[in-house]
């Protein structure tokens, strides 16, 4: 799961964090951290700047941490800690930082414009149930231009032996 930094002077909270964490699968370090939570709402907002970072706040502290969400703070943590909050929000900011999984898990070369073309109107021809009209209203070209590309299709796999 994520590493996290505490940045918390407060004792019981900072030790309270780090066993709801550490029992969530997150472990709590002091370098290289992929979030950050601080109490320092302004500190925190100079940590955004690298790191996902979650702020403490308490009920008296809700308007400064939403100040700091607007200048780049991803969360902020209610104390009293809630039950499955801290493990969620942290989480939430590590996956943030991330960049999204690529689509389709295969080591396949990107297809050409002309393979893509292929494979899109083959897809509409059969989500139509072959139905050549309703393809090609789908598709936004004339009957007649769907079907002269699905002839060159035809004629290109013959070639191939498909």
């Amino acid at each position: 799961m994520a590493r996290v930094r505490l940045l918390i002077d407060d004792l019981a909270n900072r030790m309270t964090l780090k066993a709801i964490l550490e029992a969530e699968g997150h472990a709590t370090v002091d370098n290289r951290p992929d979030v950050i939570i601080d109490q320092d709402h302004r500190r925190a907002v100079v940590s955004a700047q690298r790191h996902p970072t979650l702020v403490l706040a308490t009920l008296s502290d809700i308007q400064s941490a939403i100040q700091a969400m607007r200048k780049g703070v991803y969360g902020y943590l209610f104390v009293p800690f809630q039950p499955g909050e801290a493990g969620l929000m942290v989480a939430r900011a590590a996956a943030s930082a991330k960049p999204p999984p690529a689509r389709g898990d295969t080591h396949e070369p990107p297809l050409t414009l002309a393979e893509a073309e292929v494979r899109h109107i083959l897809d509409t021809l059969r989500r139509c149930r072959n139905n050549k009209t309703l393809a090609a209203r789908v598709l936004g070209i004339g009957r007649n231009t769907l079907w002269r590309k699905l002839a060159a299709i035809n004629a290109a796999q013959q070639q191939k032996g498909l």
